[in-house]
C-alpha cells in the first residue's frame, strides 16, 4: 500500500473517530451544560486534522505548482525538498531530475546556437536558412551587402518580401517544392554588375519530412572579371601578334616575287618588316616583362635609391625626342626628398614608361612635367602632360593589359597596349599605388606613391 494512500486512510480515521466520539458523548447521559466542551473540543480536533492535511498534502503540491511555473518561465534556480520516501517526494525527486535535465539541454542548445551564429558569421559566404513556411530563420550580413538588401530586420519574414530578385526567389520556390538540392549561378546587373554560385539544400527530418532548406551564396564577381580580362587578354595577345607577323609575312612573300634588283624597292619592304619585327620584339618583351612582376617567385632587390638621379636618368633616355618635338620640359623635386628603397630597375621601367606615353600623346611644343613630393607616408612622383588626355568613361580600365584608348592612334604611335599595366604591377609589389587624372584635350596626371620604407 502506497505512502498518500495510507496518510488518506490515517486521516478519515481520525474524521471517524472524533464523529463517534461525539456522537457517543451526545447520546450519552450528559447534561446540556456539557455539550459546549465537547464541541469545543471536537472543533479543536478538526481544526488540528486541517492544519495536518495541509502539511501532508497541500502545502508540498503548491510548492510543486509555483516552482514547475517557474522552470515553465526558464527558472531553474529553485528545487523541490525531498524529505521522505513516500509518492510525493519521489515526483519530488523526479521534478528536481527533469530541472537539471531541461537546463542542461538548453544550455546545450544555446551554446550550439551561438557557435552556429559564430560559424555563420565568419563565413565570407553568404546565407540563408528559411523554414516550410517561407520565413526566413537566418540571415547572414554578407547576405545584405551581395543583394543590397535595404533592410537588415529580416527574421521571421517571408523571403520574397526581402529577396527582390526573381530568378533567386524561384529557385528558392523549386528547392521547397521538390524537395531536393539546387544549384546555379545567378547574374545581378542592377545596381552594380554581380555574379553567384547558388547552392540550396533541403533540411530534412528522418530523411522525408522538409523542414527547412539552407541556401548558400558565393560571390563569384571577381572571378568572372578575371575570367573575362583573361579572355580578353588571349584575344588581345593573339590579335597583336598576328598584326606583324600577317605584314611580316605578306612583305617576305611579296619580296620573294619581286625583281631583287630593284634596289630601292627591295630596302622600303626591308624597312617595314623591320619595323614589324620591332614592334613584335616589344610586344613579346612587354609580356615577358608583364609576367615577371605578376609573378611573386623571385623576391624584390630593394636598396635606396636618388630619386632626382634615377629621374635624371630616365629624362636623358627621352632628351632627343622631347626636343625633336619642341616640347618643354619642367622638373620640380625637393633637394631634402628622401631616398626611396626600391627595385632601381623596375621603378625606372615604371617611370620609362609613363614619361614615354607623355612624349608620345604630347602635341609638339606641349608642357611635360615631372615632380616628386612627400608626405608621411608616401613619396609621390608626378608625370603630367598637356596631351590629348584621357575621357573619364575609360579611366576605370587605363590600367588593364592591351586596353587602349585609341586603338588605332596607339598603334601607330608604335605602342603595346601592356605600358600601363606593368606600372600598376611593378608599382603595386612595391607595396604602393598608382593613380591617375585626366581630362579630354587638356592632359593627363600619372602619380606613383611609393612607401618611404619597405
Amino acid at each position: 500500500m502506497n505512502f498518500i494512500l495510507k496518510k488518506i486512510i490515517f486521516l478519515y480515521g481520525i474524521i471517524l473517530f472524533l464523529g463517534l466520539t461525539i456522537f457517543n458523548v451526545i447520546s450519552s447521559n450528559r447534561t446540556v451544560g456539557e455539550y459546549p466542551v465537547f464541541i469545543f473540543i471536537g472543533l479543536i480536533m478538526l481544526v488540528a486534522l486541517a492544519i495536518v492535511t495541509k502539511s501532508l498534502l497541500v502545502d508540498p503540491i503548491n510548492k510543486m505548482q509555483r516552482i514547475s511555473e517557474k522552470i515553465l518561465r526558464g527558472d531553474f534556480n529553485d528545487h523541490f525538498a525531498v524529505d521522505g520516501r513516500d509518492e510525493l517526494s519521489q515526483l519530488a525527486y523526479n521534478l528536481n531530475e527533469m530541472s537539471l535535465e531541461f537546463r542542461r539541454r538548453i544550455q546545450e542548445n544555446v551554446s550550439d546556437k551561438n557557435e552556429l551564429r559564430a560559424i555563420l558569421s565568419s563565413m565570407v559566404e553568404g546565407v540563408i536558412v528559411i523554414g516550410v513556411d517561407e520565413r526566413i530563420l537566418i540571415l547572414t550580413k554578407p547576405i545584405i551587402d551581395m543583394l543590397e538588401l535595404r533592410s537588415q530586420e529580416t527574421v521571421g519574414k517571408p523571403f520574397w518580401e526581402v529577396i527582390r530578385n526573381e530568378q533567386i526567389n524561384s529557385l528558392i520556390r523549386e528547392a521547397l517544392q521538390h524537395k531536393k538540392a539546387v544549384r546555379k549561378e545567378v547574374a545581378i546587373l542592377s545596381p552594380k554588375e554581380s555574379y553567384f554560385s547558388m547552392q540550396i539544400s533541403p533540411i530534412l527530418f528522418q530523411e522525408t519530412e522538409l523542414t527547412g532548406i539552407v541556401a548558400v551564396f558565393h560571390d563569384i564577381t571577381e572571378l568572372k572579371r578575371l575570367e573575362r580580362i583573361r579572355t580578353e587578354f588571349v584575344a588581345n595577345a593573339s590579335h597583336e601578334l598576328k598584326t606583324p607577323l600577317t605584314s611580316i609575312k605578306g612583305f617576305v612573300e611579296t619580296l620573294q616575287d619581286t625583281n631583287l634588283e630593284d634596289k630601292q624597292t627591295v630596302k622600303r619592304f626591308l624597312e617595314i618588316i623591320q619595323n614589324h619585327t620591332r614592334r613584335l620584339e616589344n610586344l613579346v618583351n612587354d609580356l615577358l616583362s608583364l609576367s615577371a612582376n605578376e609573378s611573386d617567385e623571385e623576391p624584390l632587390r630593394l636598396e635606396p635609391v636618388d630619386l632626382p638621379l634615377l629621374v635624371e636618368n630616365i629624362v636623358g633616355l627621352y632628351k632627343s625626342k622631347i626636343e625633336k618635338k619642341q616640347q618643354a620640359l619642367k622638373i620640380d623635386i625637393p633637394k631634402l626628398i628622401p631616398n626611396v628603397f626600391v627595385n632601381q630597375r623596375k621603378i625606372e621601367e615604371a617611370l620609362s614608361n609613363l614619361v614615354d606615353n607623355a612624349v608620345k600623346f604630347t602635341p609638339e611644343k606641349g608642357l611635360i612635367t615631372i615632380r616628386v613630393h612627400e608626405d608621411i607616408q608616401y613619396v609621390r612622383i608626378d608625370v603630367e602632360d598637356s596631351g590629348i588626355g584621357i575621357p573619364p568613361e575609360h579611366l576605370p580600365r587605363i590600367f588593364e593589359r592591351f586596353y587602349r584608348v585609341d586603338k588605332a592612334r596607339s598603334r601607330e604611335m608604335g605602342g603595346t597596349g601592356l605600358g600601363l599595366a606593368i606600372v600598376k604591377h611593378i608599382v603595386q609589389k612595391h607595396n604602393g599605388k598608382v593613380e591617375v587624372q585626366s581630362e579630354s584635350e587638356k592632359g593627363s596626371k600619372f602619380s606613383i606613391y611609393l612607401p618611404k620604407s619597405s
